[in-house]
């Protein structure tokens, strides 16, 4: 058949339009069986399950397709970028029919227009009326074949959504992957075997040490042009960056406990500090870097040359500042047993002598001394490096430091403990606690806005 004329068109058109509603009609009639079947599912897993063995029996269905439409439900299944060519999946969908009625409505074409001459006659139909033709098998239309195409139109379309369904949890699932190891966080469960078995800060922090060496080791082989191997890499990384998130990670994790497993959990890390020492753990972590390497397969352990020698120079650096964590655990042992993170226990109104700690262990990096030491005279705390603030004005030190903790700048531990530090430095009297006040709410946003706006390097 040569052309179209301007009916053929319109009635191509409307044809299309009533078998798509018969699709459409078959898919909501299922999809809402579909959701009451999800709906059901206990879990995740059974939902997988479910997805799983639903494709089978579709697969199963769709092979017993007649061969004249195999090739529109293939087109329709798996469509590449240029058979949709900027389509969304209905109109898509929309045309493969009209694609499909092209191929098999001439003759219907012919009877049709010697019954419409005119636009304004097929126009004028009800679009109920159309859908009854493809049902009765009027004007020589084959309506059992038609049938038949809706009928597997509707598969394949059930079929495509339980494949994207499929693909988006598989996809999740890798998301996940690659973000424990792009984007780890020091987190108990993160580190949980499928064995019971407790997990404690030492064994967690060099989990968590052996995902960043991996990460940073592929990022200079994947990008080779753009970054460079920097030696100093690991001292700053420890020393800064998890330091600080080892201190959250820390009173987050005990934060939802009772006091007898606080003491228990801490008391346990604080041990664990003296059996898991470096020199003792060198062949753990050996270990620990190669399963971290090939995650998430199975490689068997050979001590690799080229692996372990870059394993050790980020154990170098560990070795250099283990003793900064252990001293940030033993400090939070301390603190809980002061009363300072008991949610039971009332913090002491006096601050013990016990807790004082000196500024530069407290915070060893150098350029955060000067940071805050620079903010402290910005805000009029300070005026070259001694206290100027009035007995009334006190609570301003509160603010401000409530803000360096709340932005990972100093540690997070008691705020009773960090106020005496930093009034000894400032020589600031402290004989109280500082309560919150106005001032120092005032204060706190005043230095959260000071750090917004003059970041720390």
């Amino acid at each position: 058949m040569g052309e179209y004329s301007k009916i053929e068109l319109l009635l191509l058109n409307k044809f299309t339009e009533a078998i798509d509603n018969f699709i459409q009609s078959a898919i909501y009639s299922q999809r809402d069986k579909d959701k009451l079947m999800y709906s059901s599912c206990v879990n995740d897993e059974e939902k997988d399950v479910f997805t799983k063995k639903e494709i089978k029996k579709m697969q199963k269905k769709l092979a017993k397709c007649s061969p004249d439409i195999a090739e529109f439900l293939r087109c329709y299944i798996s469509p590449t970028e240029f058979d949709l060519s900027g389509d969304n999946y209905d109109q898509y969908r929309v045309r493969l029919i009209r694609n499909f009625l092209s191929q098999e409505f001439d003759d219907v074409l012919e009877v049709l227009t010697m019954k419409f001459k005119k636009v304004e006659d097929v126009e004028n139909l009800d679009e109920l009326e159309w859908e009854e033709m493809i049902e009765e098998g009027y004007f020589g239309i084959d309506n059992k074949f038609m049938s038949h195409f809706i009928k597997y139109m509707a598969i394949a379309d059930r079929l495509t959504t339980f494949k994207s369904i499929l693909k988006s949890v598989e996809k999740e699932k890798k998301q996940q992957e690659r973000e424990k190891l792009t984007n780890p966080v020091m987190t108990y469960t993160n580190y949980q075997n499928d064995e019971s078995k407790n997990v404690f800060i030492v064994e967690e922090l060099e989990k968590r040490l052996a995902i960043e060496a991996v990460g940073y080791k592929r990022k200079l082989d994947d990008e080779w042009e753009k970054y460079t191997f920097d030696p100093m890499y690991f001292d700053n990384f420890i020393s800064g960056d998890l330091y600080n998130e080892f201190l959250k990670s820390l009173y987050e994790r005990i934060k939802p406990l009772n006091d007898f497993e606080i003491n228990k959990y801490l008391t346990l890390s604080v041990n664990q500090f003296k059996t898991h020492t470096p020199e003792k753990r060198v062949e753990a972590f050996k270990r620990l870097y190669h399963d971290t390497y090939w995650f998430p397969n199975y490689m068997e352990y050979k001590e690799e040359t080229y692996l372990s020698k870059y394993a050790m120079h980020v154990w170098k650096h560990y070795t250099k500042h283990f003793e900064l964590f252990k001293e940030a655990t033993i400090n939070a042992l301390n603190d809980f047993k002061n009363g300072i993170t008991s949610t039971s226990k009332k913090p002491s109104k006096k601050p013990s002598k016990e807790l004082k700690k000196d500024f530069n262990s407290l915070i060893p990096q150098t350029n955060k001394q000067e940071y805050i030491l620079q903010l402290l005279e910005d805000l009029s705390i300070t005026l070259n490096g001694t206290s100027i603030l009035t007995p009334r004005k006190k609570g301003a030190l509160r603010g401000v430091i409530e803000a360096l903790r709340e932005k990972m700048i100093i540690p997070n531990i008691g705020l009773s403990t960090l106020c005496n530090v930093f009034a000894d430095k400032i020589n600031l009297e402290l004989r109280s606690e500082l309560d919150a006040s106005t001032t120092s709410e005032n204060y706190k946003k005043e230095a959260l806005q000071y750090i917004k706006n003059n970041p720390i390097h």
